[in-house]
């Protein structure tokens, strides 16, 4: 030990006896350490090297010195136990000192960073615990104890935490380790997130609602070489609320004409009575379609001919000219229908927003004639030969998430309104598909996904399984429509023809 440590050392332990200071480990160090104690004793010993070069005397002035060395003794045959030295009273100063123990070496616990994965219910979990100490000495885990069992436990070979977490909350784990032989343990966190789907709940709306709707809503035609389907759900953010399903949809083939029909709505969720202003929209449009393509009406059948052979542009212009009146029409007295309801109940048009996309078809042999009346958001597509799709419209995306148009004088009376209008006709379709965002949003994202083949041969996968048997597609699919997708939780529509 160094002078200045020795010093350090007389001073605290003639304190601490003096004062009879409780004693503990984390005191000693502290004073040890003390920046303040060391200047103090660096002040001392500075003061008595001080004095000390003042009372020295020159070399060449220093007398002799004679020493004079004590006779030689036979150290082996002298008694070497010391006396016993008498008690001390009260005040007594001891005439020497008691030999200094050996000092213990300070072992600083060394700063431990441990850091984990947050879990989630259901979800197989998979974390290395990461370890780092200020020391940057490399630090062993050994054991984790658990407060309680949580469906996770401890592999020592990987350092992993794993297993599928059974609830969730927060968990104070113990964590052992060891670095250069010592043993230690700290306290770690784990958090383990809920299943999202568990934090749903299911509400019924109030029983006195008006426009009440069923929350499941399924059909299916199957004839000879035509096979429709349509099924649509209230989605869990309405299910959570309490509040109906907005959206809506229309499926219909005709034996005479062959025409078929598919309209699908989705009543704004901002407005009170969307649910049934979708209700309005796909009834007035059906309603006025089936009368408008049927054999009966005589101004079709120039039109029906063109589209039988497709093989003249200028009457092809003519048949996009026809459709495109023909869904003018339609739109127009459905806005007519959703005011005079407005007028009923004395309530805002606006009350009863809807988006409306509709479409109608006919085989001929190989080929599909489509014509396509896109307002809102949602999709439309033909899709066929296998990685091939058809967008039939544009979507109407707004400036942010949930943004649309709806059916209202303003997007009829638009210049653009035309554009809202496809026709086409194409050979191998394999499906006619329609849908409200509900579906088309968690499947392919963004506009640009929707014009991604390989998204629509993903949904023609997913779907597959519930058209394999025609005869239950309706419900199979009203089923599908329950997948969950974080963060999109609207009501889903979804009308195929294959």
């Amino acid at each position: 030990m160094d002078k200045k440590a020795l010093l350090t050392k007389l001073i605290i332990d003639n304190t601490l006896t003096q004062y009879r200071t409780p004693v503990h480990e984390e005191l000693v160090i502290a004073l040890y350490e003390d920046t303040e104690i060391a200047q103090h004793i660096d002040f001392i010993i500075d003061k008595i090297n001080a004095k000390t070069a003042e009372r020295i005397i020159p070399q060449d002035k220093v007398p002799p010195i004679l020493l004079l060395l004590p006779p030689a003794r036979n150290l082996a045959s002298e008694v070497t136990s010391l006396p016993e030295e008498p008690s001390l009273k009260p005040g007594q100063i001891p005439t020497h000192s008691s030999p200094m123990p050996p000092e213990k070496p300070i072992i600083h616990r060394p700063t431990a960073k441990i850091t984990l994965s947050n879990a989630k219910v259901g979800t197989a979990f998979n974390s290395t615990l990461s370890i780092e100490l200020d020391t940057l000495d490399i630090a062993k885990i050994e054991s984790v104890d658990f407060p309680e069992v949580v469906g996770i436990s401890f592999d020592p070979e990987s350092r992993c935490l794993v297993g599928t977490p059974t609830k969730s909350g927060n968990f104070t784990l113990i964590v052992h380790w060891s670095v250069n032989a010592i043993h230690y343990h700290n306290e770690v966190l784990l958090i383990i997130n809920p299943d999202p789907r568990s934090l749903w709940q299911i509400n019924e709306p109030p029983a006195d609602s008006l426009y009440p709707k069923a929350h499941i809503d399924s059909k299916l035609i199957l004839e000879k070489d035509i096979r429709i389907v349509g099924a649509s759900r209230r989605g869990r953010s309405h299910e959570h609320a309490g509040t109906f399903r907005d959206d809506d949809f229309y499926i219909h083939h005709d034996n005479q004409s062959q025409w078929n029909i598919l309209i699908v709505a989705d009543g704004a969720g901002s407005a009170r009575y969307s649910r049934e202003g979708s209700r309005i929209a796909i009834n007035t449009v059906s309603h006025y379609l089936k009368s408008q393509l049927s054999l009966e009406n005589k101004a079709f059948k120039p039109h029906l001919e063109t589209i039988h052979q497709w093989n003249d542009s200028n009457a092809i212009n003519q048949v996009g000219s026809f459709f495109a009146q023909l869904f003018r029409n339609a739109a127009q007295l459905a806005i007519n229908n959703l005011k005079n309801e407005a007028i009923h109940i004395n309530e805002p048009v606006k009350s009863f927003s809807t988006t409306l996309l509709a479409t109608v078809s006919l085989r001929i042999n190989d080929e599909l004639f489509a014509a396509s009346f896109w307002m809102g958001d949602g999709a439309i597509a033909a899709y066929g030969p296998t990685g091939k799709v058809r967008i039939l419209g544009i979507p109407d995306s707004g400036e942010y998430a949930g943004q649309t148009r709806f059916l209202d004088d303003s997007a009829l009376n638009d210049a653009e309104f035309n554009r809202r209008i496809i026709i086409g006709k194409w050979k191998d379709i394999s499906h006619l598909i329609l849908m409200t965002d509900g579906v088309s949003d968690p499947v392919f994202e963004t506009d640009n996904g929707l014009q991604d083949p390989n998204k629509w041969a993903a949904l023609i996968d997913e779907i597959s399984p519930c058209l394999a048997s025609p005869e239950n597609a309706d419900n199979a699919l009203a089923e599908w429509l329950n997948f969950f997708s974080a963060g999109n939780h609207d009501d889903r529509t979804l009308v195929v023809a294959w």
